[in-house]
């Protein structure tokens, strides 16, 4: 199928292509990404999402759209102003339009639409800004601080924790099929805070490499459960995973909770 702004996010562009959000979610758990592919669980609206949304809406002229689908869970109705999580919205835009180098990278052609082929995997992306000799994701974060990752049992900075590294080999080498040139992935990065921090961050060849094939690696195998042809594995603390779990047997309390057993 033809991707189009009025269809890249149906559910039938979703089960043909592969997007970097979706490979994401079933890194996360491939039993919930499922779910949330076929509708069953509802897409995230959590005040970090719509904040993100309304800045990425402003920059790509589509704000009057955003607002009629979002402005109610973002604007008091009486007072006509944000509510309390989005009250910095002003200052973010004010930060990214005052800078003039910052608001340069905020002018290529907005929310492009690319598609291709990598590890047989059909793959998409839509792009914040697309240049000629760069592709610019924009990137609206609480601060520039370390993040506690769980999985991993460490703080990690956004750019891992987030897999925006894999975001960005994935849109290169979308980027090369369609150009044969491979430019620079650039991350627009804003805070909410205050008084709002920004940078401009290059993610190094070597991590967009490292992304790219971790990707390949892995993306085949979703795409094989997205058609049914792999039974997805799940994390097992999910909301997904615990609405499907049946209990078998009793376990042991220092199982349970990992505690040593002195009795051993």
């Amino acid at each position: 199928m033809k991707l189009t702004n009025e269809n890249y996010y149906s559910l039938e562009a979703n089960m043909e292509y592969m997007s970097v959000s979706q490979f994401k979610d079933f890194e996360k758990c491939e039993v919930e990404a499922m779910d949330k592919l076929l509708g069953l669980i509802e897409e995230d609206k959590s005040d970090s999402f719509l904040f993100g949304g309304y800045i990425d809406a402003h920059f790509s002229n589509e704000l009057s759209k955003y607002i009629e689908l979002n402005g109610g869970d973002m604007v008091n109705s009486r007072t006509g102003e944000f509510k309390a999580p989005f009250k910095n919205i002003p200052e973010v835009i004010k930060a990214i339009e005052e800078d003039d180098y910052f608001y340069s990278f905020h002018k290529g052609k907005p929310q492009q639409i690319y598609t291709g082929t990598i590890a047989g995997v059909l793959v998409k992306g839509k792009f914040d800004f697309d240049y000629d000799d760069k592709v610019v994701d924009q990137k609206v974060m609480k601060d520039f601080a370390k993040i506690w990752n769980e999985e991993q049992h460490k703080k990690l900075d956004f750019i891992e924790n987030y897999g925006y590294d894999v975001q960005g080999g994935v849109y290169q080498e979308l980027k090369r099929q369609k150009t044969n040139i491979r430019v620079p992935f650039i991350i627009a990065a804003t805070t909410k805070e205050e008084a709002p921090d920004k940078a401009l961050i290059e993610i190094d060849q070597y991590y967009l490499d490292k992304g790219l094939e971790r990707f390949k690696e892995k993306a085949p195998r979703y795409q094989r459960i997205k058609f049914g042809l792999e039974k997805p594995i799940g994390c097992g603390h999910c909301p997904s995973c615990r609405r499907r779990k049946k209990l078998t047997s009793v376990v042991m309390y220092s199982q349970f909770f990992n505690k040593e057993n002195k009795d051993e």
